[in-house]
């Protein structure tokens, strides 16, 4: 059973992963986007939600959701999704020094 499941993921994603990979990465895809605003979404639902002196704690739960995205964009060898979700991981980080300022100072 295993093997079967892994001889048709390896069909399925051969001709997408060889399509990503030769085109241009001119355009911006989903992933892009989901590695750039998918941290820094959970800071902007902790502030509407809960408070801006709250929403600091927001930065160790954005780490480790960019850390998998990250994770994700490595085995699927997405150069740019990686590089995207660093950039949403450190507006997570801004985001967050800006609450912790405001809820500790």
């Amino acid at each position: 059973m295993f093997s079967l499941v892994r001889l048709i993921s390896e069909v399925l994603l051969r001709g997408t992963m060889n399509d990503s990979s030769n085109a241009q990465n001119t355009e911006i895809d989903s992933m892009i986007l989901l590695g750039i605003i998918l941290p820094s979404s959970i800071w902007i639902t902790m502030y509407l939600f809960l408070s801006i002196e709250i929403a600091w704690i927001s930065f160790p739960c954005g780490l480790l959701v960019g850390f998998f995205l990250w994770l994700i964009a490595l085995g699927y060898e997405n150069s740019m999704m990686a590089k995207a979700t660093v950039v949403g991981v450190l507006l997570n980080l801004i985001l967050s020094f800006i609450s912790a300022y405001y809820a500790f100072l």
